[in-house]
């Protein structure tokens, strides 16, 4: 809550520390605009067909909002092909335009890569297989990291915030576990990233050692200690409330042998997960005691 509080402190400043999304899942209240933003993007280029997007985007909402079940059947349909087909040729088509520099540019440039990040969620929704699911979504979101950090900010300093899975330069490395979602080995955001950006990237994962936290339904559930020998267990300090390990700096040798052999670490505090540390991050922030958020709504 203090970041979020901080962040809207400095929209009034010189330096306002900017805030975008990179998941190709659209998720939250403010996709009901897209329709129009998409069609505004083009209206002045041509009409008739910014008419075409608008219908296009708004029946993808429609579908959308049917659930998981009712969505990945629509998107496996003819009619789900000939979407994503649509928005394909809406990538193309701003492709074709010359831009220039200006509020416009901007606006057909993020419009450009909505319909990317669209055509993205449609082929995860209909991925036929699971790690091509998964592989499709983060793959995706790379690519919208890519142009925000490239193409949108190419001299900022940005921050990526994402789920430890997620951010992973290595994550097809680590055995899965056959009950947990994904029970298969895929890349995941962080190999895109990690295969971009090289030594300007500095990944850090966080764990916990005990405590609780909630998972995406709302559920409140313990973590409990960590077993002898994992990762949470040897990073632990009880007089810290957390502890920042660079593992960029260590050598990999004596006492720091750990960061370059496998070890176990919990998903989500959870379930213990085989990974050499060192192969996935740059750092690791473990917390003494975690606690769940609070939900302000």
């Amino acid at each position: 809550l203090p970041l979020f509080e901080y962040l809207s402190e400095t929209q009034s400043t010189q330096a306002p520390l900017k805030l975008a999304g990179m998941d190709v899942q659209p998720i939250g209240s403010n996709k009901k605009d897209r329709p129009r933003f998409l069609a505004e993007s083009i209206a002045a280029l041509d009409p008739v067909y910014a008419q075409d997007i608008h219908d296009l985007d708004s029946t993808f909402l429609a579908v959308y909002a049917k659930g998981s079940k009712s969505r990945r059947a629509h998107f496996r349909s003819p009619e789900g092909k000939n979407m994503l087909t649509g928005y394909e040729q809406f990538i193309d088509y701003l492709a074709d335009q010359p831009m220039q520099e200006g509020s416009s540019f901007s606006t057909m440039l993020v419009a450009q890569q909505t319909a990317r990040s669209l055509a993205w969620y449609i082929r995860q929704q209909t991925a036929p297989t699971t790690k091509e699911y998964v592989e499709n979504r983060d793959q995706g979101m790379a690519e919208n990291l890519r142009f925000i950090a490239d193409v949108l900010y190419p001299d900022e300093k940005i921050i990526v915030w994402g789920h430890n899975f997620h951010i992973r330069h290595d994550n097809i490395s680590i055995p899965p576990d056959s009950v947990m979602f994904p029970n298969v080995a895929a890349h995941t955001m962080g190999y895109w990233a990690r295969s971009w950006y090289q030594s300007d990237l500095y990944t850090v994962g966080f764990y916990a050692h005990e405590g609780t936290s909630m998972d995406n339904g709302g559920n409140i559930f313990t973590i409990s200690r960590p077993s002898a020998g994992s990762l949470e267990h040897l990073l632990y300090d009880p007089d810290s409330e957390a502890v920042f390990a660079d593992l960029s700096q260590a050598s990999g040798m004596g006492p720091t042998a750990w960061v370059t052999t496998p070890i176990t670490g919990r998903y989500n505090g959870e379930t213990p997960l085989s990974l050499i540390p060192k192969d996935q991050y740059d750092a690791i922030v473990l917390i003494n005691t975690a606690s769940p958020r609070e939900m302000l709504y």
